[in-house]
């Protein structure tokens, strides 16, 4: 049975490296195919794109609105107006009715406005600015954060690999002690309860391995599910357990993307308070206007014989302050200045926050990794322990409970070392991600 099982392992670990199409030897390539095909990062990635337009579109917000107008106008019915009789020589105190116009108008021009001072706008266009730099912001801890996942699963893959492969190990060590203890149990010289409990412990050796395979599986899968890959893909990674694994004091982190969105957003807010703020000063606006108007009985809008045109044109100087509004815009402004009030805070929490927490990072990887060389010493200890039991129980010199005690404590220590592992990974791939640039 337990060659099968190990066999089994063999040829799906072996499947796996055989029919991938997506290899990774480390976990900086699984992070550039994140790159290129996670849902998350491409839309983030879009926001940046839309803020960038934002940026370019406040800019143009500087340049003076040009309008142009044609128009034509048939008056059915000429508009009748009573003017004071008396003009005509008539009597005092009665009114004539006249009409004034002609039946077809026809006009056309241009209109050119510029705000020569508009603080509002200066203050649009920082806030796009500002907006853009907090979507780069923003973009750099998604990166973060799907690289945080990618990392996790990816390790979760190798974990669960190299349990497997132990699983694997002790399922033909508790078979062997199984056969073992089966042959002197028809020879007679062994009692049926230890016959038992060997094959007890055969059994749930071969459960841990069965679940260690579909672990995997599910690891892989999970990974998959991250970068983009479809169920049906295969994926493989041919980093071995101990690679990248070691112990060193050297730690060269970036800038931490979390502190960087607090401070954009920050500056962000900053600036629409200063927006509010410049309500209290007054727009100045310059217009110029350029029409030309003809008046004609006959219709005949394309004719160059037809009645002549009259122009009009103006510029104007016009300035507009908003002295009160009900206390809006004052209550709006306080807002702002609250919700500035609280990113600043937000700024300068996660400052001395993203500081523990790399302190914490280097005490946590400098712990683990000692004790991740420990527990290796630890379990290769029992197993050279439950070998040299083995070898006094075959030579009459230890008990069959010694060994199935050395076995047991063997597994207990393997689990032990599982954990470890588990840890000291997670502790490596936070260092990464802090070494990284998003």
């Amino acid at each position: 049975m337990y060659k099968k099982l190990l066999t089994l392992t063999v040829i799906q670990l072996a499947a796996l490296a055989a029919n991938a199409q997506t290899i990774f030897h480390n976990v900086e390539e699984a992070w550039q195919y994140a790159d290129q095909h996670s849902t998350a990062i491409k839309n983030a990635q879009y926001e940046v794109t839309k803020a960038n337009k934002g940026v370019t579109q406040s800019y143009l917000d500087f340049l003076p609105d040009v309008s142009a107008n044609a128009g034509y106008t048939d008056n059915l019915t000429i508009q009748t107006t009573l003017i004071p009789a008396v003009i005509f020589g008539g009597p005092d105190g009665t009114y004539r009715p006249v009409q004034f116009g002609q039946k077809y108008i026809y006009n056309g021009g241009f209109a050119a406005q510029l705000d020569i001072l508009n603080l509002q706008t200066w203050h649009n266009a920082r806030i796009a600015r500002e907006t853009q730099e907090l979507n780069k912001a923003q973009l750099s801890n998604t990166r973060r954060n799907i690289y945080q996942q990618v990392a996790s699963q990816y390790y979760a893959c190798i974990l669960n690999r190299e349990a497997a492969a132990l699983a694997a190990k002790s399922a033909a060590l508790a078979d062997s002690i199984y056969q073992s203890i089966n042959n002197k149990y028809e020879e007679g010289t062994v009692s049926l309860p230890n016959l038992d409990i060997a094959k007890l412990n055969s059994e749930r050796a071969q459960q841990t391995a069965i679940a260690a395979r579909y672990q995997l599986a599910a690891a892989n899968n999970a990974l998959k599910a991250l970068i983009g890959l479809s169920v049906t893909d295969s994926v493989y990674i041919s980093q071995r357990m101990n690679d990248g694994i070691k112990s060193t004091q050297e730690f060269a982190f970036r800038e931490d993307p979390s502190v960087t969105l607090a401070h954009h957003m920050a500056k962000l807010n900053h600036h629409k308070l200063k927006q509010s703020n410049a309500g209290i000063v007054p727009t100045l606006t310059a217009s110029y206007v350029n029409n030309t108007q003809q008046f004609d009985n006959t219709f005949r809008p394309f004719s160059s014989n037809g009645p002549e045109w009259f122009p009009a044109n103006y510029w104007s100087l016009k300035a507009t302050w908003n002295i009160f509004n009900g206390g809006n815009r004052w209550l709006q402004s306080q807002r702002n200045k609250m919700t500035w009030l609280q990113s600043r805070a937000d700024e300068e929490q996660a400052i001395r926050q993203s500081a523990i927490n790399d302190e914490n990072l280097r005490l946590n990887y400098m712990r683990t990794a000692e004790m991740y060389t420990k527990a290796q010493n630890i379990v290769n200890l029992s197993l050279d322990n439950y070998q040299h039991i083995t070898l006094r129980y075959e030579e009459g010199l230890a008990s069959i409970e010694d060994r199935q005690r050395a076995f047991t404590d063997y597994i207990n220590y393997q689990n032990q070392y599982l954990n470890t592992l588990s840890e000291l990974l997670a502790q490596l791939y936070s260092i990464k991600l802090r070494q990284q640039s998003y």
